[in-house]
């Protein structure tokens, strides 16, 4: 799924972050960046995908796709941008991309691994089978695509005994055999009914709620994000870790007005004052700017740039900040990528102890809410070297434990 030399020149122009840039997510958890998800692979189900740069350039890491639901949706670059491609392209990107449109600033942790991604949304649609399918897809190609974590960020209909679920009744399957299921809690935890849905509630998976930073380094203070919490129908509380779910960066879906007004946003806050009004007249319709402005002075047009770049959210060309748990559980899957990098057999199980003994309490923040505490990559991948679980033997005896 190589685009070849020919997509590179797309790509010539500036890649600097903006004056509204964001910090890249591994600055901001203090990862240990000798850890890249190398020989690890993530499977992302979600809406929908697009074959972004940051996942082919220079040459593909994307192990297979699957259009789970049937639409016939292929993989093209080329394709018309819906609007449903748009999450999964991100949540992809904001784990496991290079950073290849931003000269490697906003790469992800994991942004060596390979990915595996299963659109299970019809036409943006997404229904609880669908999901299921989705996992049961995954479950049958681990072995062959090396598959040892699967992100999703998205979810069912509601709280629920998760044994009388179709969602989560394969996601603790998936788990049972191998597979580290990280789920993203979901937003409306200022909602009557905050608790996650399947399979977020389901026992085993790694459920993520969020926090907000803003935007700064890992040890400074946070505040938490509205994600669900709770009790699930089976008494389990979730999320059982938080993870940055504001100012993250993730990519803007290619070919869109979006990026054509974030392409000319970002040439206008480049340009030098000699050329800058020509510049802000060839642009002006594409970037959004209010034609009075071009009969004012070149510092009235880039005070209006830079409020546009804000409220675009644009970091940089082909980036924009994002926020949701949506964003935060890929997060966390790509400290798990750094995990098994690390310790190739560790167990689901290790994995999740690892993750939540690790991981940093909140001050002054409900324990029901935070879980754990806030995601610790670094001390999570250091214990994780230390780790002695045997996948095999473990897979082995949760299998033979269960009831025929």
């Amino acid at each position: 799924m190589d685009e070849g030399t020919g997509a590179e020149s797309r790509y010539e122009h500036s890649h600097a972050p903006t004056g509204n840039a964001v910090l890249p997510t591994a600055l901001r958890l203090a990862a240990d960046e000798r850890y890249t998800g190398k020989g690890v692979t993530i499977a992302f189900l979600d809406s929908g995908f697009t074959p972004h740069p940051d996942l082919t350039l220079p040459e593909s890491r994307i192990a297979a796709y699957a259009d789970i639901t049937g639409d016939g949706a292929p993989l093209a670059p080329d394709g018309p941008p819906e609007g449903w491609r748009w999450h999964g392209t991100q949540t992809s990107v904001s784990a496991a991309g290079n950073g290849r449109l931003s000269d490697g600033y906003y790469a992800g942790l994991a942004r060596n691994a390979r990915v595996v991604l299963g659109k299970v949304s019809r036409a943006g649609k997404i229904a609880e089978e669908d999901i299921a399918a989705g996992i049961r897809w995954v479950l049958e190609r681990k072995d062959e695509l090396g598959i040892r974590v699967v992100s999703i960020s998205l979810g069912g209909d509601v709280d629920v005994p998760y044994e009388t679920n179709v969602v989560d009744r394969a996601a603790e399957d998936a788990i049972a055999k191998g597979l580290v299921v990280v789920v993203a809690a979901g937003n409306s935890g200022l909602a009557d009914d905050p608790r996650t849905v399947p399979p977020g509630n389901s026992p085993s998976v790694v459920t993520v709620g969020g926090y907000d930073d803003g935007n700064t380094l890992y040890t400074a203070p946070k505040d938490l994000y509205h994600s669900n919490y709770g009790p699930t129908a089976d008494g389990v509380l979730k999320p059982e870790i938080i993870a940055p779910a504001q100012w993250v960066a993730a990519p803007i879906l290619l070919g869109t007005p979006s990026e054509e007004k974030a392409l000319a946003l970002c040439e206008l806050a480049e340009a030098e004052d000699f050329q800058y009004l020509k510049r802000a007249e060839r642009l002006a319709l594409v970037a959004g700017l209010d034609p009075a402005l071009l009969s004012t002075s070149s510092r009235e047009i880039r005070k209006a740039v830079a409020k546009l770049l804000r409220q675009s959210k644009t970091v940089a060309a082909h980036y924009q900040h994002v926020d949701g748990t949506s964003f935060a559980a890929p997060v966390v899957a790509s400290v798990v990528a750094q995990m098994l990098e690390a310790n190739p057999r560790l167990t689901p199980a290790a994995v999740k102890h690892l993750l939540i003994s690790t991981a940093d309490r909140l001050p002054g923040a409900s324990a029901v809410r935070q879980g754990y505490g806030v995601v610790n990559a670094k001390r999570a991948v250091e214990e994780a070297t230390h780790e002695h679980h045997v996948l095999g033997d473990l897979v082995g005896l949760a299998a033979s434990a269960r009831p025929s």
